[in-house]
């Protein structure tokens, strides 16, 4: 229990008396710049009754008197929007301390009315004062140059010095050539923080040392580091119930008739790129047979052909056909090349519309046909691999499973089968997955597969292909050519090996045969071939009947001969 008096005096402005909060900032009113930079929504909530899931969301800013409505930041059709704005307005403290940062639905309601998605509302007072400066983070590094340039109004070691003051610290002591800062009795190095000196020689890019060590002192006293905020959305007709998210972060400086340069975020532009598929074999392919065979080992032939298309593209390339695959088994050695536009930042694909730019994920889909659309209109099987997420393919046929793809389950009827035998299907012990645009290139072997009504994925064969990424800059470095044509370089692209399945000579004769089996005179034929055979054998021993006699009559002469020679010795 405390139980005394508080009594303040005033103090003369001259007087050499200590005062208690000598840091604190003076009550007068303060203009302040407020430097806002709104990045992205993030599942934001439809609230409209006339669309479908999707917003057209811009922002609006407010704080005390002033607005900013800015209808240019709309984005259309999406929950996700990326804006990448920045919104630069003055304000005065304390007078008007709170921020509002508010999404807006564009013509929400059927009168066309825009609709209050949800904001949030930042205290600049509270953080203007804050002894952790959350007005303007501190960055890792403290370069002068390049994207991430210190955009804060003071100098790390001025921020040192008033930091220290504010905490009752001594000023801390730095070497000659700012390589080492002593403060609070703790020493600090340079060297700590900078392993490899050779990345920090760039003077174009790097401060100074003191300056850099400054920095890297006030990181470990734990002032605010550089972040963007992820802010929720709230609705005051739907209280406590979050609306989505905002991604930004505000930065405060006092006014100044040249604040410092804001830091860049706009989308980097999207990058042409070439996509490289090259589809070598596929394996056990079950096709649909146009007769039922009649032998059940029979060998099955069909024509296949491979399809590759990628996400925009109206119609799928085509490879040459395999005439006549055996039992399912292709060769192509083809190569697809496919050109789009590629924003990384949001791994999507571009592609232009009349009215807007649309964007997909990076999907190749590959599949196998039959040349004849009569036998099978449909493919054979096919496989959609995301380019920004692709499993990683098995290096032989025998290790491509169904569990490769994302989102598969097994059917009810293969676990009914597993259940009754007490044999589970065999799987890959691991599933990687990764990004081509970082990997560059990526073989191997993937299932291709067929959706059923019921939902379910079936297996119906294997691929084997290699794909590869690229810019337009690289392609036009390293050319290829379609298929196999000229050029065909990066990699070459030989001849497939196929297993002939026509010999014209052979061909005729078996027919032949098979004419005179089905001929309802099979029997006479029969009696013909028999006859022919026996009097060839006749003929035969006619023909060497005189050769065989004087053979035997030698060997008689050559045993009596020899009988009588015996005899005389």
């Amino acid at each position: 229990v405390y139980k005394g008096s508080f009594r303040i005096y005033e103090v003369e402005p001259d007087s050499d008396k200590p005062l208690i909060y000598s840091s604190v900032p003076p009550s007068k009113p303060l203009r302040v710049l407020i430097r806002t930079y709104c990045l992205e929504g993030i599942d934001l909530a439809c609230n409209s009754p006339i669309k479908d899931r999707y917003c057209d969301a811009y922002i609006q800013l407010e704080i005390g008197p002033k607005l900013i409505k800015d209808v240019g930041s709309l984005v259309r059709k999406t929950r996700n929007p990326r804006f990448c704005k920045i919104y630069n307005f003055e304000t005065t403290l304390p007078n008007y301390v709170e921020l509002s940062v508010s999404l807006y639905d564009f013509e929400a309601t059927e009168e066309k009315r825009d609709k209050l998605i949800g904001e949030t509302k930042i205290d600049i007072e509270d953080r203007f004062l804050s002894i952790k400066r959350p007005i303007c983070s501190l960055t890792d590094r403290y370069m002068i140059g390049g994207p991430h340039k210190w955009r804060d109004f003071m100098l790390p070691t001025q921020i040192l010095d008033e930091y220290c003051v504010a905490m009752g610290i001594p000023l801390p002591s730095l070497s000659s050539d700012g390589t080492m800062c002593i403060i609070a009795g703790e020493r600090y190095s340079l060297d700590e923080f900078e392993k490899y000196k050779e990345n920090f020689e760039d003077k174009k890019v790097w401060g100074e040392p003191k300056e850099r060590i400054a920095l890297y002192v006030l990181l470990e006293m734990g002032l605010i580091r550089d972040h963007v905020e992820k802010r929720n959305l709230y609705n005051p007709v739907l209280p406590g119930v979050s609306q989505g998210r905002l991604l930004m972060w505000c930065d405060i400086f006092p006014y100044m008739e040249k604040p410092p340069e804001p830091m860049n975020i706009d989308p980097p532009l999207p990058v042409d790129m070439e996509l490289r598929v090259i589809v070598y074999d596929c394996a056990k392919v079950i096709t649909v047979e146009e007769e039922p065979p009649v032998d059940k080992y029979a060998d099955c032939l069909h024509d296949l052909v491979s399809k590759s298309q990628f996400v925009g593209e109206k119609e799928a390339d085509v490879s040459e056909i395999h005439v006549r695959a055996i039992n399912g088994y292709g060769s192509f050695n083809w190569r697809f090349i496919h050109k789009f536009k590629y924003a990384y930042l949001e791994r999507k694909v571009i592609v232009p519309d009349e009215i807007e730019d649309k964007k997909y994920d990076p999907i190749v889909t590959l599949n196998i046909s039959d040349a004849d659309p009569s036998i099978s209109p449909l493919p054979y099987g096919s496989v959609a691999l995301n380019l920004a997420n692709c499993p990683r393919g098995a290096k032989i046929p025998w290790d491509c499973h169904m569990a490769m793809i994302e989102g598969y389950k097994k059917p009810p009827e293969v676990l009914e089968e597993e259940k009754r035998t007490g044999k589970k299907e065999k799987e890959p012990s691991k599933i990687t997955y990764l990004s081509v645009f970082k990997k560059k290139k990526t073989l191997g072997w993937w299932p291709i597969y067929i959706t059923k009504p019921n939902g379910y994925m079936y297996q119906t064969g294997m691929i084997a292909c290699e794909i590869e990424v690229m810019t337009k800059a690289q392609a036009e470095k390293r050319p290829a050519g379609t298929g196999r044509g000229p050029p065909n370089l990066n990699p070459k692209i030989d001849e497939p090996i196929r297993i002939p399945t026509r010999f014209p000579q052979l061909d005729s004769k078996v027919k032949m045969v098979k004419f005179i089996w089905k001929s309802p005179n099979k029997p006479k034929f029969i009696l013909g071939i028999i006859a022919n055979l026996l009097g060839g054998m006749l003929a035969g021993f006619l023909l060497n009947a005189s050769t065989m006699v004087q053979d035997l009559i030698k060997s008689l002469t050559s045993d009596v001969s020899g009988a009588v020679n015996s005899t005389g010795v």
